[in-house]
């Protein structure tokens, strides 16, 4: 069936598959395409916008996702998951003469909040979303990993700076979307590699400097083989440990990946997906940045477990689960920061819930923790909740939930973004979905000013040394001029760009030890804007239908002035390649885009 969206007023398609999984679940087809589903679930998600600010229960400042202005009741980390206080005590009994989104926002911002969810860690307080870490620094959305600074998504890796979604990784910096590296650098998509710079594509090498789509080789520089000795001899000559020479070098690689083709699609151990940074999946459709999905689709970030049969999942994992945002789930539905029990056939999980554990059977509750059969908070017995929940989903439907852009909140619609304790400039939406003040507002987003800081820099960019060599312990704990703003007048520091800008930053001692150990330069950014120009080198979260740009002899591009001269000959000979596929490289990209045919035939 086609669709209209209630949000972009774009027409999307509802395919059968999908309106059986609807059915399945019991809801009614979605209002919003794909793409806004994402972006309201986004919406929810603070990944790196922290503030010392404080709690209820302690007298200094915590670490927190809430600044001071936020009215709400906030606890420490420990204080919400003890057993002093319990969200049960504001429960409310269903009233029947109101949406129930309002009566749910009510009860939302009355039951305390979390400062930051920083659980079973060690030394590791400015954190955010994470779990299992020890001596880690400004790590988000990250687990079981040691002594690793301003990294997100990274898993079971130990001293790694500057990296975004790895797993498995090593003494490394400036990774993305990389597993089983050690002492790699400046690299992206690489897979089981050691000793490698400034790279792309790479599968189980070695000492290789400047390469693209190379498996299983060593002592190669910008793709071209050397022997050991003449190999080490030359890398020393790049100077890494200069900033000018690593601007120089990221140049040069930028131009020589244009001359080679690309899979059109990043993954591994796949069977019928679609989608991108896609690993040992099968059966899905339109996902992206995750693993082990089976059956699912429309769906992200699922890294911290296992997603079967479920639709609309970010940040999350589970099975039988529907528009679900930082949550592991089972049979559960429009849920956020929440995770169910792993539940006995037959049990339901959680409907409209956020910040709520270890319960099932609850619908419209927050904050609950061991508690099942409970709706907005309020204790029911088995059979008065199976009676009630029913009449609330025909309520839903019968007084919708009207937002301030007109937008109808029906039973099966996620949370409204109004509902969100975060403005759109504090969340992942912003990430991927960069907009403006402007933009933002008039799309019924609310946007947050920033707070007055009187920075002043004791360090200019520009007068950073650009060797490590020249960079002593003095550096440690001073406040340096973050590259993309700019000082005011006053001498103050105002950003220049839309990236969550600190303006400023420090370098940390652990920090400092990591750069003179591996001979590399200091930023000239804030870990925000690093983080920023990370994602700027990831393909968009959305698909394009296009041909293999394979044309038998050569590949290419009308966007590329290079033309790449294929090594083999493939299946379909001197003629065009007639195969077709869902890519996530946009018709405008210059990239020379291969079917996995043609791609492996070149690259194997």
């Amino acid at each position: 069936m086609t669709q209209t969206c209630q949000n972009c007023k774009k027409e999307f398609q509802i395919e059968q598959e999908d309106l059986q999984f609807y059915e399945r679940i019991n809801v009614p087809p979605p209002t919003w395409c794909p793409e806004c589903r994402m972006m309201r679930r986004m919406t929810f998600r603070n990944s790196r916008t922290f503030y010392f600010s404080s709690v209820q229960d302690l007298d200094s400042p915590v670490f927190s996702y809430f600044s001071n202005k936020f009215t709400s009741k906030v606890y420490s980390n420990k204080y919400w998951w003890s057993d002093k206080w319990d969200a049960i005590e504001y429960g409310k009994d269903y009233d029947f003469n109101k949406p129930f989104f309002e009566q749910f926002k009510d009860l939302n911002y009355e039951v305390p909040f979390c400062a930051n969810y920083n659980t079973s860690s060690i030394n590791s307080d400015y954190c955010g979303n994470v779990y299992g870490l020890k001596n880690c620094y400004m790590l988000f959305n990250s687990g079981y990993s040691e002594n690793c600074l301003y990294g997100t998504d990274v898993l079971h890796s130990q001293f790694c700076i500057d990296i975004s979604h790895i797993k498995n990784c090593s003494f490394s910096m400036e990774l993305q979307d990389c597993e089983k590296c050690y002492q790699c650098f400046f690299s992206k998509n690489c897979k089981e590699c050691t000793n490698i710079f400034f790279s792309e594509n790479l599968i189980n090498c070695n000492n290789c400097f400047g390469c693209i789509n190379l498996k299983h080789k060593s002592y190669c520089i910008f793709n071209k083989q050397y022997s050991k000795d003449l190999y080490f001899k030359t890398i020393e000559e790049f100077k890494q440990g200069s900033y000018q020479n690593l601007i120089t070098i990221k140049n040069k690689i930028n131009a020589l990946r244009l001359k080679y083709p690309f899979k059109y699609i990043h993954g591994i151990h796949n069977v019928n997906i679609t989608g991108d940074y896609i690993d040992y999946s099968k059966n899905s459709k339109n996902c992206f940045i995750s693993r082990d999905l089976e059956n699912s689709a429309y769906s992200q970030f699922v890294l911290f477990g296992k997603s079967f049969n479920s639709y609309d999942i970010t940040n999350a994992g589970g099975e039988m689960c529907y528009e679900i945002m930082g949550s592991i789930g089972y049979k559960s539905k429009f849920m956020w920061d929440s995770a169910t029990k792993d539940l006995k056939e037959g049990l339901i999980g959680l409907t409209y819930c956020m910040r709520c554990f270890d319960s099932f059977n609850l619908f419209g509750c927050v904050g609950l923790r061991n508690k099942e059969y409970c709706i907005l908070n309020k204790q029911y017995t088995k059979e008065e909740y199976e009676s009630l929940v029913p009449k609330i989903i025909q309520h839903m439907n019968d007084m919708s939930y009207i937002d301030k852009k007109g937008r109808i909140y029906k039973y099966g619609e996620f949370f409204p973004s109004e509902l969100s304790p975060f403005c759109y400039n504090e969340t992942i939406a912003q990430e991927y979905f960069p907009k403006t003040k402007e933009e933002a507002i008039s799309e019924g987003y609310n946007w947050k000013e920033p707070e007055e800081k009187n920075i002043i820099p004791d360090i200019k960019t520009e007068d950073l040394p650009d060797n490590i060599k020249d960079v002593d312990e003095s550096i440690i704990g001073k406040i340096i001029q973050c590259e993309h703003s700019k000082i005011k007048e006053d001498g103050t520091l105002d950003p220049t760009c839309n990236e969550m800008c600190t303006r400023g930053f420090k370098i940390i001692k652990q920090e400092l030890d990591f750069y003179k150990r591996m001979n590399l330069p200091i930023p000239r950014l804030c870990p925000n804007c690093r983080h920023f120009q990370r994602l700027k080198q990831r393909n968009p979260l959305k698909l394009w239908h296009r041909k293999c740009e394979c044309q038998g002899t050569h590949g290419q591009n009308p966007n590329n002035p290079n033309t790449y001269q294929n090594q083999t000959i493939h299946f379909h000979q001197n003629n065009p390649c007639p195969n077709e596929f869902e890519t996530s490289y946009p018709p405008e990209s210059p990239a020379i885009v291969y079917c996995e045919e043609c791609y492996n035939k070149e690259v194997v």
